[in-house]
């Protein structure tokens, strides 16, 4: 015989369903079906413009977007730039030191350990020292 047969007959019906409302809290069908009937025909919200209106917005063919300002690195201010040079070029030369160059001499450690901590010290020196208390929090 398989597992299956020999196993007894499952008594889930006899046991009460956890996520059941009580008969307090339950709501007829007939509510809620009107409940239901009533939110789907209110879909969206009815704009206090027309369409055509506003179509005729964006069909402005005058209209061209402003010109983005440049992003990157090169219009970063060099303290920056040298921080994050610094910071990151000492920790990536630390490591391949350590890996490559076994026995790394005292005086490559003490300069590269140096010039991370002072590109970090200058990173955190650029950091903002306030917030601004009527801002929600999205600016960079």
């Amino acid at each position: 015989m398989s597992g299956r047969e020999e196993r007894e007959p499952d008594d889930r019906d006899d046991r009460e369903d956890p996520e059941a409302l009580p008969e307090a809290e339950r709501i007829a069908d007939a509510e809620w079906q009107a409940f239901v009937a009533e939110l789907r025909g209110q879909t969206a919200a009815v704009p206090e413009v027309s369409p055509e209106e506003i179509r005729d917005v964006l069909d402005d063919e005058d209209w061209s977007p402003p010109e983005p300002e440049p992003v990157g690195w090169r219009t970063a201010s060099p303290t920056l730039v040298l921080g994050l040079v610094g910071a990151l070029g000492g920790l990536l030369a630390l490591l391949l030191g350590a890996v490559f160059l076994r026995p790394l001499p005292g005086w490559a450690l003490l300069a590269l350990l140096t010039v991370t901590l002072a590109s970090a010290a200058v990173l955190f020196t650029r950091l903002p020292g306030s917030r601004n208390p009527e801002a929600d929090g999205g600016e960079v």
